[in-house]
């Protein structure tokens, strides 16, 4: 019980390098409770923008590698909303931004209550669909 209580006041100690927090505060000037995490050849910081849920992966010289932002469905543009609806109702959306390259994470529940995960292109190109 102590840990967790340390970790939720003084979070996980974990301080990326200099250049990575010049470089997430120029991308995220406004982010507010946020908390780094060490990975294997890069850092993860977990934040709110906006009142929005970001993961962003930055590497160990600060360069952003990508980043991940939880959208509510009013959010999402017309296009990728039409295809998600058409199939079902959607569960969960995540915009990726990676290389300057969009990207839409879809959870989608049809009628019968089955699950489908739906990547698409900004353009509502479906990349991939699976079961889930």
């Amino acid at each position: 019980m102590k840990k967790f209580l340390k970790k939720i006041l003084v979070g996980n100690g974990v301080s990326p390098s200099e250049v990575c927090l010049q470089s997430f505060n120029g991308n995220f000037a406004d982010a507010v409770n946020v908390e780094w995490f060490s990975k294997k050849g890069y850092y993860e910081v977990v934040f709110y923008q906006n009142n929005l849920e970001h993961i962003a992966a930055f590497s160990l010289n600060g360069v952003l590698l990508e980043y991940r932002q939880n959208l509510s469905v009013e959010y999402l543009p017309e296009v990728i909303k039409n295809i998600a609806l058409s199939k079902g109702e959607i569960m969960n959306s995540v915009l990726k931004n990676k290389g300057n390259m969009l990207e839409y994470e879809l959870i989608i529940r049809d009628k019968f209550l089955k699950r489908q995960l739906i990547l698409l292109t900004d353009m509502g190109e479906i990349k991939e669909e699976k079961a889930l």
